[in-house]
């Protein structure tokens, strides 16, 4: 009987580690799936991760070609108006110019002259005629001055008065 016991026990001890072995292969097998479970839930979140990464750096770099094609469409729109402003500013100086050269024509300033300024021509009594071979010289603190009647010629008698009382003054 110990002998069919002890085979029974034997039996009973093949099927308890049986039963234990299956059982540990059973944990080790959830235990692997958890971890390859783990890994999966790891690299899925990685890939997630890179995936939004990418998605930043492209929107990213998106914005900033946008970015920088807004500045470079306000510079051509301020280089637009300061080209606009300079065409403006051209035409009020030709205008200018040509509003000079207008009232700097004889015609013109003779116009204003007589109009404006109330002046007009020298009569003959208003001309005088001086005499450019007569030469002015100084000497030792006593001035050598032509008389009136060498320099003027042909004037009334009140201007010959009043450049004599001139010379004289000068003496």
């Amino acid at each position: 009987m110990y002998s069919t016991g002890r085979l029974q026990n034997e039996y009973e001890f093949d099927d308890f580690n049986k039963s234990q072995s299956a059982k540990i292969v059973s944990i080790r097998k959830k235990r692997l799936e958890r971890e390859k479970q783990k890994k999966r839930a790891k690299t899925t979140l990685i890939n997630t991760v890179k995936s939004l990464l990418l998605v930043f750096i492209f929107v990213a770099m998106l914005s900033m070609i946008i970015f920088k094609n807004s500045l470079v469409s306000e510079a051509k729109y301020n280089i637009f108006n300061l080209k606009s402003e300079i065409k403006s500013l051209n035409t009020q100086i030709e205008e200018l110019n040509a509003d000079i050269e207008q009232k700097t024509e004889l015609k013109a300033v003779e116009k204003i002259a007589i109009e404006e300024l109330k002046m007009q021509y020298p009569t003959k009594a208003q001309i005088v005629y001086v005499d450019s071979t007569v030469q002015y010289a100084l000497e030792d603190k006593q001035s050598v001055i032509p008389m009136a009647s060498e320099i003027v010629k042909e004037e009334p008698s009140l201007f010959k008065d009043i450049v004599a009382a001139l010379f004289r003054a000068n003496k």
